[in-house]
């Protein structure tokens, strides 16, 4: 790795450390797009909302509606991160299909 590849890597970081300390969920919505950021795995965050007590309607919640907040249109700057992951983590999964 070049050194200026590893200081934009640290920058990353930085900034996304950042984001994550500052960062405070106020609906379902944000609290699955912060999760989602953390965990990069659209089954953890599910398991972890529904342990919250979360609901659509009187039903947990399942992938597909995490997937859809996320997939949504982006509303901050954590949602735009989380879209971003999303998308490049579906690439990655799906590359052997």
């Amino acid at each position: 790795m070049l050194v200026e590849e590893a200081k934009k890597r640290i920058e990353y970081l930085q900034e996304y450390i950042r984001m994550i300390e500052n960062y405070t969920p106020t609906t379902m919505e944000e609290e699955a797009v912060y999760l989602y950021v953390q965990l990069e795995s659209v089954t953890k965050v599910v398991q972890e909302l529904n342990k919250k007590g979360y609901r659509i309607g009187n039903r947990k919640l399942t992938t597909v509606d995490v997937s859809n907040i996320i997939r949504a249109k982006p509303k901050d700057e954590m949602h735009e991160l989380a879209k971003r992951m999303f998308t490049k983590n579906r690439k990655r999964g799906s590359r052997y299909w």
